[in-house]
């Protein structure tokens, strides 16, 4: 019963993804909603927290305002004005370090010792400031957080006139502090949950995008495989029933053509090759001593037929002295068979191909160049990603399914070589790969190390 309402489940996933990826969505702006709220109430308890320990330090400044007699004794001349007027800056100038060595250590015993603030001693009722720490100083900011002045200068001025009051420049740093930890840990998490959420998404998008793929992929393979076989199965009929009738020129005829098609059933038969590599991380390639002329000059033997019937020509110039690769001659071949079967099948006119190699250094480089309708400046970047097709202009009959180049440059990635790309829209395309050549003395000695392991 779990299994299958679990097997349910999977497969509506599957089938509304943009159903479940809404849902989710939802799901994450309810909890950042939520989170917010509550970082917002943390914010909101700390800044009581810090009216509290505010309201603790005043309590301490007034107490040692008022058992300090000298302190206190400046403060009623400064604030009745009862000081001379070269008098003044000095005194002034004594009581502001003098307070403030106080209040910073007050501020340190608490751990408040990063706070940047100004004081000031103000009178309530008139709006005025009497003694400040800032030239500055506007009496409605110092209201905040303030305090009776002492007793002795209550007994001077009267009850309830002057306040002592601190102004704070960076009290938001105090809930900063305070909450720092727990705003790290939520960032991170929502971080988490955010590219934990997109992964999924584009895991999901990815998978669906691959399975309708693999889908497609077998339905045309399928219904294309039926025109080579029964071709193939026809002119096989033909041959075995005329044989006898037929010239020697009529008999190569109908015998290039069977190749023919049966070439055509092996290139569909090794798109299941590729797409299988492709999902594949080590594929198990064979490391045999290859010589790539041979294997080009296969290849081109069987394309020159299709090149020709279509009024265009093949041309090589296999030049490089030195062919020998290692690496698996099958995926080579395939290699080659993609990109001759590219620039054919991306021709808009009788197509022109040529073929060419030459060492350098320890290198061969293998080119392949058609005179095609190219590739746009815009498009090669992506041209090796998987699934990319780029615009084909008015060829809107090419099949294909995005993988014949990401194949290409995955294998021959894997036999150590490089592949890049040169192409203008309108005028063709070249494709050059590099591979290392076989190197006779390092792979006996290879062998040698093998032997004695």
């Amino acid at each position: 019963m779990i299994d299958r309402f679990l097997n349910r489940w999977i497969d509506f996933v599957r089938d509304h993804i943009y159903v479940i990826t809404i849902l989710i969505s939802i799901s994450l702006i309810g909890l950042l909603f939520v989170q917010y709220n509550l970082i917002k109430l943390e914010i909101e308890i700390q800044k009581e927290n810090f009216d509290d320990e505010i309201d603790d330090v005043l309590l301490d400044m007034h107490h040692r305002i008022e058992d300090d007699e000298e302190i206190s004794n400046n403060l009623i001349l400064l604030i009745g004005d009862k000081v001379p007027a070269d008098k003044r800056d000095s005194l002034e100038k004594y009581m502001i370090t003098e307070i403030r060595e106080f209040t910073d250590s007050i501020l340190t015993n608490r751990a408040l010792d990063f706070l940047d603030y100004d004081f000031a001693f103000y009178q309530r009722y008139e709006d005025t400031i009497a003694f400040a720490s800032a030239s500055d100083a506007y009496q409605p900011d110092y209201q905040k957080y303030a305090i009776k002045a002492g007793w002795r200068i209550r007994e001077a001025y009267g009850k309830g006139i002057f306040r002592f009051g601190l102004l704070f420049h960076n009290k938001s740093l105090y809930v900063v502090y305070q909450i720092f930890s727990i705003l790290i840990i939520t960032t991170l998490f929502i971080l988490i949950l955010l590219g934990s959420f997109f992964s999924t998404f584009m895991v999901l998008n990815r998978q669906k995008r691959i399975s309708q793929f693999k889908n497609d992929f077998i339905n045309n393979l399928t219904h294309e495989l039926k025109t080579p076989i029964f071709a193939s199965s026809i002119l096989y009929k033909i041959i075995k029933e005329k044989r006898h009738d037929f010239s020697g020129k009529e008999l190569d005829h109908y015998l290039s053509l069977l190749e023919k098609e049966n070439h055509l059933l092996k290139n569909k038969v090794e798109k299941v090759l590729e797409l299988t590599v492709l999902e594949r991380e080590n594929p198990g390639l064979k490391q045999d001593e290859i010589n790539l002329h041979e294997i080009i000059s296969q290849k081109a033997e069987i394309y020159r037929i299709i090149i020709q019937e279509r009024g265009g020509e093949l041309k090589s110039s296999l030049v490089a002295e030195n062919p020998s690769i290692q690496g698996d001659p099958m995926h080579i071949g395939n290699i080659i068979d993609n990109l001759l079967d590219n620039a054919i099948k991306y021709s808009d006119k009788s197509p022109t191909i040529e073929i060419s190699t030459q060492n350098q250094s320890k290198a061969i480089i293998l080119t392949i160049k058609d005179n095609g309708i190219g590739v746009d400046s815009m498009d090669i970047p992506f041209i090796f990603d998987k699934f990319f097709r780029v615009s084909q202009g008015n060829l809107h009959q090419t099949k294909g399914f995005g993988l014949g180049l990401s194949y290409v440059k995955m294998i021959t990635e894997l036999h150590g070589g490089t592949i890049r790309l040169e192409s203008k829209l309108g005028s063709g395309t070249a494709v050059i790969l590099k591979f290392p050549i076989f190197e006779i003395n390092k792979a006996q000695s290879n062998e040698s190390k093998n032997s004695f392991s």
